[in-house]
């Protein structure tokens, strides 16, 4: 048959590909020897701590594979396992190895356990805190992963300080690293959280969406949601919780940042037993009965259909509205506005106790506002007490007065 140049050409380009995938391969071949040998001998060398796996497979499709890789605690596997994944798979990036960088499509956890501990404000990783990259850029900006991913995972924690203990169970998490000129992340996870406080059990099935920004100075911005539902802490229950936030100029002056976050809830319910809780309310009543002239209504259980607050934070404006809260023995609507500059404010209140209603407003500076409608002296001296409580807790938070 003779040779033409279509044939010749398509025979130069069949060799040149099947060296390049050759080359790639030998790269890659390289690359996961090398990451082996860190994790096997290297690492444990480094840091001081045991290093072991049952087997390693290589795959220019699923990468460097680890079945049942175990990171000791401090100095060896006598003091336990510190971190533990049935299998783990880690994808270097081909296009980088053949520029000779390292840098990873993906890095996936299954099954993973990670047991951390504190103590007299000591982690017991921060040795592993060594093999972090020696730059002022941040980790978030030199972070060379595209993905990072735990299925099915377990964290405990123990604060010793603070006597708290922490576990995560069902863990499913996703990270992404969108951008790999910048520190921009997404971060998705859901998993069943426990602890103990007080000596009560709190425990939720809880999910995190969130999209953040970093910049060289650190988050630049943050945008997401968080959920709860099933909440259980002693006897009491509630049924759903949720925030998002919308976070921009995190890191400008107070006056340039731009906040905005709502919170909602549902479904709870206080036993009578919760005697704390109870008494709690019980005070709080008491300030709108003694506007209503009528007596403290007597509380068992305290059931809340709902809540609803809405949070914004904008050009030194700090704005709490459209709180909505509907239970068993008062309905509430309130909203409250600081305005920075002016050094002023104005806050609206309606409630509804019983067969009693009582709708207010203030305005006017911090120092001494309006009161509307008129009350005895004693009255309007307690009201003001409690929205001086309130804009002074806001403004710890964000002084936009300037003080």
């Amino acid at each position: 048959m003779p040779l033409t140049r279509a044939r010749v050409l398509l025979a130069l380009l069949l060799l040149a590909a099947a060296g390049a995938a050759g080359f790639a391969y030998s790269k890659y071949r390289k690359i996961s020897a090398y990451v082996v040998d860190q994790i096997s001998d290297q690492a444990s060398r480094k840091l001081g701590r045991q290093v072991r796996f049952s087997g390693v497979a290589y795959s220019p499709f699923k990468g460097i594979v680890l079945r049942d890789a175990c990171l000791s605690r401090l100095p060896d596997f006598s003091k336990g396992d510190f971190f533990c994944a049935k299998k783990t798979v880690i994808r270097p990036r081909l296009r980088a190895l053949l520029r000779n960088r390292v840098s990873f499509s993906g890095v996936v956890f299954e099954q993973p356990v990670l047991k951390v501990r504190e103590k007299a404000g000591r982690w017991d990783f921060e040795d592993l805190l060594a093999l972090l990259p020696d730059t002022d850029k941040g980790l978030y900006l030199t972070w060379n992963a595209s993905e990072l991913v735990m299925r099915g995972g377990r964290i405990e924690a123990d604060l010793e300080t603070s006597g708290l203990s922490l576990a995560l169970e069902d863990l499913d998490l996703e990270l992404d690293h969108h951008s790999s000129y910048g520190g921009n992340f997404g971060l998705q996870a859901a998993c069943l959280a426990k602890t103990v406080y007080k000596g009560k059990l709190l425990s939720a099935g809880v999910s995190l969406k969130t999209e953040s920004n970093f910049a060289y100075g650190g988050l630049a911005s943050a945008k997401g949601e968080f959920r709860a539902r099933d909440i259980s802490y002693g006897a009491m229950t509630l049924q759903t919780f949720g925030a998002d936030w919308d976070l921009f100029n995190m890191r400008k002056p107070l006056g340039e940042k731009n906040y905005s976050v709502s919170v909602n809830a549902e479904g709870l319910l206080l036993p009578a037993q919760e005697n704390a809780a109870r008494d709690g309310v019980a005070r709080g009543l008491e300030l709108f009965s003694a506007a209503m002239g009528r007596s403290v209504p007597k509380i068992e259980d305290i059931e809340m259909r709902s809540f609803a607050a809405a949070f914004r934070l904008d050009d030194s404006v700090l704005a709490v509205k459209d709180i909505a809260l509907r239970t068993n023995f008062m309905e509430l609507d309130a909203a409250l506005t600081i305005f920075g500059p002016q050094r002023k404010a104005d806050a609206s209140l309606k409630a509804v106790v019983g067969d009693s209603r009582l709708e207010m407003s203030a305005a006017g500076p911090l120092d001494a506002p309006r009161i509307k409608p008129l009350l005895s002296s004693t009255l309007t001296a307690r009201f003001k007490s409690a929205l001086a409580a309130a804009e002074n807790s806001l403004l710890k938070l964000f002084p936009v007065t300037g003080e």
